[in-house]
């Protein structure tokens, strides 16, 4: 495992780059300073996949990623081994003319932090910096209008102070002489001392230099024929913005590559990764699942996976089954280094550092990749051996069995507490296999509200409860003995009475179409009636 921070970014940036290319699959995880910043979001057992986005889309505009890590697996040649970098990002917005974004670190998830040993002043004063496409789009537009005069901009202090610095060495320097300047902790006040060096000086030029600004001293036509090479500006634009995205760049290999990326119920990760590295997130809910899937065709959820293998050994392996018991990412982790009587598992060596291996950092971004990236290797070894004959079929696996062996499950989202089990991110969620909803009623026309229904049924299990109108409220379970036992037992002596809901059968509309049915039916049976009745007299 390596910590990165600003100060060592740069000089691991290249190996990092190196093993994505070279890896087998990559598992991800993040920590973030938020989780629910308003109870409007949530999450309810009503909820659809669109429903559900729009709920965390909303949630997540005041939401930052603070660490996040990359655990890098790859299949060792001729051998049934697996070579494991683990990389442990603390990462930071940054700021920058326009581009100041405001974040809430909500206070349960900076003690759930703290609790698990967090290094806030990693994160503080080391963070790596990081920039969307669309911040990074904007910001350009902004500083290259700086750049021409068109928009004034307000410096700090210190960059005044090292202006007037300049404005002073340049008025008796000879033309050749140099002064350097130490700006390391502030890419914007290197960039702003620059820009204003350009407008106001027609005899300087300055070079951003390893966080120092080297400015020296030259003829009219030295200058003249520095900035025709970059009239606009737009090379020292792009070189300052580049700085400031920083950890984008590792986003732009991963979906360069297209490397297959593994998650433990991993919604609220790939939607943070998406929004930090990629684009603003989509107003549309299919937008941001196509937009995903173009970025990263091959994705898995471990979670969600092992919850389907549970069911898929039920009958066929008792202990496997048994095994996938808890889907929590560290019991799920800590069953499967069991020994299960399944033959050829690879072996696993920690590069770096062998911490991972021999400790509990449950929380700490890296250590929660590399329990994924681990889990989804045992389930993936795991199913593919269990599908091979028992005599003469088994033998080690190569790394590309590895990744494929649970393809029926890749591109499938954890989704929990939702009407649906998981998000699609290649087609159209499947069909809701949740129980029925129920529409619960007072009887003798008592008024009810949610609060009411939900203290009566809280007793049958975890169920979530919404407004019908005054009478009514609309009841879904999850699952299907609580949703029986609600009907079983709110029976005639029961102030409540419980009914499947049928969007046809309990429309309004439906029942004023039922009415209106009735009283013309009844209408023409008396005119006939009445007609017959009069030619008989």
């Amino acid at each position: 495992m390596v910590d990165v921070t600003k100060e060592n970014f740069d000089v691991l940036k290249d190996d990092i780059l190196s093993d994505i290319k070279s890896s087998s699959f990559i598992a991800i995880d993040t920590e973030f300073t938020g989780l629910l910043v308003d109870s409007a979001y949530k999450n309810s057992l009503f909820d659809n996949g669109a429903q559900r986005y729009q709920k965390l889309r909303a949630n997540f505009q005041r939401v930052t990623v603070c660490q996040m890590g990359l655990s890098i697996f790859k299949g060792v040649l001729h051998s049934n081994e697996y070579a494991v970098t683990t990389y442990n990002f603390y990462l930071r917005p940054c700021t920058s003319v326009s581009y100041d974004p405001t974040f809430i670190c909500q206070t349960s998830s900076i003690d759930f932090l703290r609790r698990f040993n967090f290094d806030f002043n990693k994160w503080l004063y080391g963070g790596i910096y990081f920039m969307n496409d669309d911040a990074a789009k904007m910001l350009q537009s902004d500083l290259l209008a700086i750049l021409k005069g068109e928009r004034v901009t307000n410096l700090s202090f210190e960059a005044r102070d090292h202006l007037s610095e300049v404005g002073s060495w340049a008025a008796s320097a000879e033309e050749g002489s140099t002064m350097t300047l130490n700006l390391k902790d502030n890419h914007s006040d290197r960039f702003f001392l620059r820009a204003m060096i350009h407008l106001r000086f027609d005899d300087l030029l300055s070079e951003d230099y390893d966080g120092e600004v080297i400015i020296k001293k030259v003829s009219v036509e030295e200058r003249a024929t520095y900035v025709e090479k970059d009239p606009d500006g737009n090379t020292m634009v792009k070189d300052h913005i580049a700085k400031l995205r920083g950890f984008t760049v590792i986003f732009q290999q991963l979906a360069k590559y297209r490397k297959p990326l593994i998650f433990h119920n991993g919604l609220l990760d790939l939607m943070l990764v998406y929004k930090e590295f990629y684009q603003d997130l989509p107003e549309s809910y299919e937008e941001f699942k196509s937009n995903l899937h173009g970025l990263f065709p091959l994705i898995y959820d471990t979670k969600y996976i092992a919850t389907k293998l549970k069911k898929h050994f039920k009958e066929k392996s008792e202990p496997v089954s048994h095994m996938l018991g808890n889907t929590g990412l560290l019991d799920l982790a800590t069953n499967l280094r069991k020994e299960v009587g399944v033959l050829y598992r690879p072996t696993i060596s920690h590069l770096a550092s062998d911490k991972y291996l021999h400790g509990d950092f449950h929380h700490e971004a890296g250590y929660d990749a590399f329990l994924t990236g681990y889990c989804f290797l045992s389930l993936s070894h795991i199913y593919a051996m269990l599908q091979l004959p028992s005599r003469g079929g088994h033998r080690p696996m190569s790394p590309r069995e590895h990744v494929f062996s649970l393809k029926a499950f890749s591109n499938e989202i954890m989704v929990q507490r939702a009407s649906i089990q998981y998000m699609n991110l290649c087609g159209t969620d499947a069909k809701p296999k949740r129980p029925p909803w129920l529409l619960v009623e007072g009887r003798y026309r008592m008024k009810i509200s949610p609060g009411i229904v939900y203290a009566a049924l809280a007793q049958y299990g975890s169920v979530d409860v919404i407004p019908r109108n005054q009478k009514s409220v609309l009841v879904a379970s999850s699952s299907w003995e609580c949703t029986r036992d609600i009907l079983k037992n709110l029976g005639t002596d029961s102030p409540l009475r419980a009914v499947r809901y049928s969007r046809l059968k309990h429309s309004p509309l439906t029942r004023t179409l039922a009415w209106s049915g009735a009283l013309l039916s009844t209408g023409l049976s008396v005119w006939f009636l009445y007609s017959t009745l009069k030619k008989s007299s």
